[in-house]
């Protein structure tokens, strides 16, 4: 992995965005708020939506984004309840939620530790999952009073099933990553950080080397599958595009291609 070229703060550092290989066209966002366990306020909520927006102005080259925590203790601990509670129901944040799905491009989770409430919330909008043994899930609303968001559970629902939901979400009880494995809430389990880091790694790098357009077009038929104009837009430029006459040049030619995403 090479070294980092540009860091860049958002919500005072709370947030933090990198380019951990230029190469590979691989951007991380770190939550990074230790000492609360990164916790996420809204401030910070708000940050990651400048962030995703600046990220498609400034770093067009970012192929993969990889969201994680700071540290090895958490990857984000839930909603910062040190934060006043508003009034009513408010659809800031679950849209900021829609946003990460819908972003264009993969973003992966990889998580260690903590992945509790709303930090869970977080993780289960981003496209992977990828645990460290240490990772422990749940959203404890009932523990605490508080009710859920629709947005939440719907997606929850989307993820794992009806009845998987239903217990998370009845009991606020916590899973172990084999657990949340084995409901299909991740995707795999690493035996700790380091494998952890090398894992996630070379996932985002697999697939920043394929055709950007073309897992575009997939996402976009995965999370916006009802809007079929967008999704005759985005075949149209794959079957148009110079990378998918790279991508038969280097199948006949026995090569791996290079794809530019144009």
């Amino acid at each position: 992995m090479s070294e980092c070229r540009v860091t860049k703060k958002y919500a005072s550092g709370l947030i933090l965005f990198d380019i951990i290989d230029e190469a590979s066209y691989i951007g991380r966002i770190t939550i990074n708020n230790p000492t609360k366990r990164n916790a996420i306020s809204r401030q910070m909520w708000f940050a990651l939506s400048d962030l995703l927006d600046d990220c498609q102005l400034n770093y067009k080259t970012i192929r993969v984004l990889i969201l994680t925590g700071e540290g090895q203790i958490s990857f984000c601990s839930g909603a910062d309840l040190s934060e006043k509670e508003g009034d009513g129901v408010d659809q800031t944040i679950p849209n900021i939620r829609i946003k990460l799905r819908s972003y264009p491009i993969p973003i992966i989770a990889k998580i260690n530790g903590y992945c509790l409430g709303g930090g869970l919330a977080l993780a289960m909008s981003t496209d992977i999952r990828i645990a460290s043994s240490n990772a422990c899930f749940s959203i404890p609303a009932v523990k605490l009073g508080l009710p859920c968001p629709k947005d939440i559970i719907e997606r929850l629902i989307n993820l794992i099933g009806e009845s998987h939901a239903k217990m998370i979400l009845y009991t606020g009880d916590r899973m172990s990553a084999e657990q949340a494995y084995s409901k299909g809430l991740i995707q795999y389990v690493c035996d700790n950080h380091d494998s952890l880091e090398k894992y996630v790694f070379d996932l985002a790098r697999t697939i920043s080397c394929n055709a950007p357009l073309s897992i575009q077009s997939i996402k976009l038929m995965i999370e916006n599958k009802n809007d079929e104009s967008a999704i005759k837009s985005a075949i149209n430029t794959c079957l148009t595009s110079n990378d998918i006459n790279e991508g038969r040049n280097a199948f006949r030619e026995k090569r791996e291609a290079k794809f530019q995403g144009c």
